[in-house]
């Protein structure tokens, strides 16, 4: 259902402060390491590049022996796989020579995730674009490896495609998913979500979830009162999202809005599913702001549950190109 009430003065003031001016990213990065799973992230990349005329990244880390043991040997293996990394390349360029937008490429040597990170910052990338799996296609992708590093320490927003989930193009269904606390760092959410649906042409679906008010083993008229504070809870959830649906009206895109009382990751994975949501968008911090957000939060569960696409938005300070609010 859309709702279209305009009255919602404060929303307005802090959206117009958040989105600012027409948002793109211009520096757009995939990290590969020559496998077909991990270049699964690179046609969504190139999609965003060509919408966004944004400049498009690869980068490959290679590295040496396990146990460097013998130095001219471990030296040789790095000049291999740089060797290999580098026709793998060549291939890459002519499969997508036809882009719109040229494929710079980087061989780096040294541990993926610092050099994805530090690189990130040495070439103002606003945008990784990243495979949930590689070469091993590990199904516990968040723990341990490089995807769940690379999202603890990126300098900027961040794209999780999934390569395990059933083969779909990722803006083929044309909806995006924004889930909402009615915090400003939530709404952060808001600013790439509004500049993808409109060159994407996407319809862009608000959520908001009510967390389960716990009642136990009650009386039935204390029951009646957590039914009431429910009640009341999602009244002032829809009127928040009206509230932002109104401020949005001016850009033109599709917008739907919705309450639901339950766990929070649990509702936003479910709903996601049902809808057929191609892409998930939300801030890396809610209400809390834990700066160790990807352990134990919303932003982790639904990372770990999601089956489509999950773009995690940083927190404003700590994005790697700052100069972009102003482009």
């Amino acid at each position: 259902m859309l709702y279209g009430q305009k009255n919602y003065p404060r929303v307005y003031y802090r959206l117009g402060r958040v989105l600012g001016l027409m948002f793109r990213y211009q520096r757009i990065m995939v990290p590969l390491d020559g496998s077909e799973l991990a270049e699964k992230a690179l046609k969504p990349a190139v999609v965003i590049a060509e919408s966004m005329d944004g400049d498009l990244l690869c980068l490959q880390v290679v590295t040496g022996l396990t146990l460097d043991l013998d130095p001219r040997l471990n030296q040789r293996v790095i000049e291999a796989r740089k060797y290999a990394a580098n026709l793998y390349f060549n291939s890459l360029k002519s499969r997508y020579s036809k882009t719109k937008r040229p494929i710079e490429t980087e061989i780096a040597v040294g541990s993926a995730p610092k050099v994805i990170t530090d690189s990130a910052r040495e070439h103002c990338i606003d945008l990784i674009v990243l495979s949930s799996h590689g070469r091993t296609g590990l199904a516990r992708w968040v723990y341990g490896n490089v995807t769940a590093k690379i999202l603890r320490h990126a300098p900027c927003d961040t794209l999780i495609v999934r390569t395990l989930a059933p083969a779909t193009e990722l803006f083929s269904t044309k909806r995006l998913l924004v889930p909402l606390d009615g915090s400003k760092l939530a709404e952060r959410a808001l600013r790439p979500a509004i500049a993808l649906a409109s060159t994407l042409d996407m319809e862009i679906l608000l959520l908001r979830v009510s967390p389960l008010i716990p009642v136990g083993l009650e009386p039935m008229s204390s029951r009646s009162m957590f039914d009431e504070l429910e009640a009341r809870a999602r009244d002032e959830a829809l009127t928040y999202l009206q509230s932002i649906h109104s401020s949005l009206e001016q850009h033109g895109v599709p917008i739907s809005v919705e309450t639901i009382t339950g766990p929070e990751a649990a509702t936003i994975v479910d709903y996601a599913k049902k809808y057929q949501v191609d892409l998930i968008v939300m801030s890396s911090h809610g209400h809390t702001g834990i700066g160790l957000w990807l352990m134990g939060s919303v932003s982790e569960k639904v990372l770990r549950k999601a089956s489509c696409a999950t773009l995690v938005v940083r927190p404003p300070g700590q994005t790697g190109n700052e100069t972009r609010d102003d482009q």
